[in-house]
């Protein structure tokens, strides 16, 4: 989502489908009204999306109410001067009452095709044609067969520039898909809140890139849903970025112990500490190997450098009184002796730890140790880390499942990392993230992620609002970078390089 629209909570179809009749009955506002205000708000992004760029608009509508918005869309389109071709399927005589009156609505100007059998599709071309789907919405819960499958492989097989109306025709909101015969559009716009399927990557191809348009829900009504699943705001991570007093000091910004390292992967501790202090942290530690010392002390004068016994691992490790939190992981490789190390920290630590990388490879090996893990730590796998953690799951869905499983659990704060970071708290609250891009898939960036996480955490946030704010200052430096060097050529440094301005953006707003 990169359009500044946010909304904090994802509703399930049913609630929806509340709110809708909540508002309609409420506000109050006749159902064909609410559905010429949802149409008009997607005629609006649609024109600034794609305005002018198409010689025909070929809309194909079910006879649901997802059909009756893309009536009620060529109608507006066509007062727009637009030159549309509206293309419907189903049982017309069984239509929505909606959708009966959009289509007697529809003017002369439009031109429309009732499609029988599949020798009626019509041919579709790419470089002049634009394609408005409207032909099943978030109400959908069965498998789409027949002609209307037909139709979705008709226009797959174009590649034409596609919008979906709400939600991609065959593609349910809040399910695993069941069936072959979906959109794959370009752009979803999706009505007053999105969807949970947008979240997830492997639906990617039925989504493209989602817009979230107003339509005037109400929103004290959607505010009083419950759901678990929410979308990270941009005015809540305002409200989170730490203040400091005038007379405060570096003890008052915690105390970090960074343990990373190895002979050969210095560079994961380098970036963890630099991204810590970037983030507020007021006091580092970094425990390394002695191989570590003189690139450590050069690199990163701030920091204050702990060494091993051995020279090229981790194997033991002292923990200093009054550290706030411990983050561990980054390059400390999975040798016995470091892996030892780790179970000791988990077993005799009373405060929290982060624990990323080669941490969560050998707590994968261990899984036992789970249990012993301090109360409101924090884990920040990748999804390969993640399946080792966890096993393997059925679809993303189930993914978000095990996700909050984990969390409830153990007690534990999770970021499972990847497009739309999913944030989970150990009560299964799951927070999805708004920020980052393709470009931030590079050597390091979870080390710098693992950095900016613990130097929250160690200045007094809560570790779930530590997860969530950490998680979307990663991101928003990412798209920061990216606009300046384009996502091939990003680097994980080039992230805490931003990280100044996308911490500064937050707090001057």
């Amino acid at each position: 989502m990169k359009d500044g629209e946010t909304m904090k909570i994802i509703l399930s179809t049913r609630q929806i489908q509340q709110a809708d009749q909540y508002t309609i009955e409420n506000e109050p506002i006749a159902s064909i009204d609410l559905m010429e205000r949802a149409s008009m708000a997607f005629v609006q992004k649609f024109k600034a999306l794609y305005l002018n760029l198409f010689e025909n608009i070929l809309i194909f509508c079910g006879t649901g109410n997802n059909g009756g918005d893309g009536l009620a869309i060529a109608r507006l389109l066509c007062q727009g001067q637009q030159k549309v071709h509206v293309f419907t399927i189903g049982d017309l005589e069984n239509g929505s009452p909606d959708f009966k009156i959009n289509l007697d609505r529809l003017p002369k100007e439009v031109v429309t095709s009732h499609l029988h059998a599949s020798e009626d599709f019509p041919e579709i071309n790419a470089k002049t044609d634009g394609i408005i789907d409207g032909i099943f919405g978030s109400g959908l819960t069965r498998i789409v067969l027949g002609i209307q499958a037909d139709l979705i492989n008709h226009i797959n097989s174009f590649n034409a520039p596609c919008v979906s109306i709400d939600i991609a025709s065959g593609l349910f909101a809040d399910k695993p898909v069941g069936g072959d015969a979906i959109v794959q559009p370009n752009h979803t716009i999706s009505f007053q809140v999105p969807k949970l399927a947008f979240m997830q990557p492997a639906l990617h191809q039925y989504v493209g890139e989602w817009h979230v348009v107003d339509i005037g829900l109400n929103e004290g009504f959607i505010s009083s849903l419950e759901s678990e699943f929410k979308l990270t705001e941009v005015e809540e991570m305002r409200r989170m970025i730490p203040r400091r007093g005038r007379f405060s000091h570096k003890g008052d910004a915690g105390r970090l112990l960074i343990i990373a390292g190895s002979l050969g992967k210095m560079g994961a501790a380098i970036l963890v500490s630099q991204a810590s202090f970037r983030a507020g942290a007021g006091l580092v530690y970094i425990h390394s190997p002695a191989c570590g010392l003189d690139i450590l002390q050069s690199t990163i004068p701030e920091a204050m450098v702990m060494i091993d016994s051995e020279n090229e691992i981790v194997s033991d490790i002292n923990v200093l009184e009054n550290i706030t939190v411990i983050a561990i992981g980054p390059g400390i490789g999975t040798n016995d002796q470091t892996s030892n190390a780790l179970h000791q920290l988990i077993l005799n630590s009373t405060i929290p730890l982060i624990l990323d990388a080669d941490a969560l490879n050998i707590l994968a090996d261990h899984p036992d140790w789970m249990a012993d893990i301090p109360f409101d730590s924090i884990l920040t796998p990748h999804p390969g880390e993640f399946k080792r953690l966890v096993g393997e799951w059925a679809n993303d869905f189930d993914k978000l499942e095990k996700l909050k499983a984990i969390c409830i659990n153990n007690n534990l704060n999770v970021v499972l990392k990847g497009a739309n970071s999913a944030v989970c708290d150990k009560d299964g609250n799951v927070y999805f993230n708004s920020t980052g891009n393709p470009g931030m898939a590079t050597a390091g960036s979870g080390d710098v992620l693992t950095g900016i996480i613990a130097g929250l955490y160690a200045q007094g946030l809560e570790p779930i609002n530590s997860l969530r704010l950490g998680v979307y200052l990663h991101g928003l430096a990412g798209d920061h970078a990216v606009e300046q060097i384009g996502e091939l050529s990003l680097k994980a440094s080039d992230i805490i390089d931003r990280l100044v301005n996308s911490i500064l953006s937050l707090s001057r707003s």
